[in-house]
């Protein structure tokens, strides 16, 4: 699978795992730079929903928690629509 905002984002970077634990909702910028892909990539992930993400004041923000969920329960691979608007 490629690694794009269309395709879908998968995980297996132990590191981006750990940083992601501490905290329940980030930006995509800050997802951008613990995945390593450009803002853009990372935006991309929101509007195709391929990543959870909640509206939060005036500003769409990731939701961690639900990422980290879903990779306790054995998901590794995040593809263009698995969630819709939260």
């Amino acid at each position: 699978m490629e690694q794009s905002g269309v395709a879908g984002l998968k995980i297996d970077q132990a590191a981006a795992v750990e940083v992601i634990r501490s905290v329940p909702f980030c930006t995509h910028e800050a997802l951008a730079d613990m995945v390593g892909v450009t803002h853009d990539v990372a935006r991309g992930w929101i509007e195709m929903r391929t990543v959870p993400s909640v509206k939060i004041g005036r500003r769409r923000v990731i939701n961690l928690a639900r990422i980290m969920a879903d990779l306790s329960q054995g998901k590794t691979i995040f593809c263009s629509g698995d969630y819709g608007d939260e």
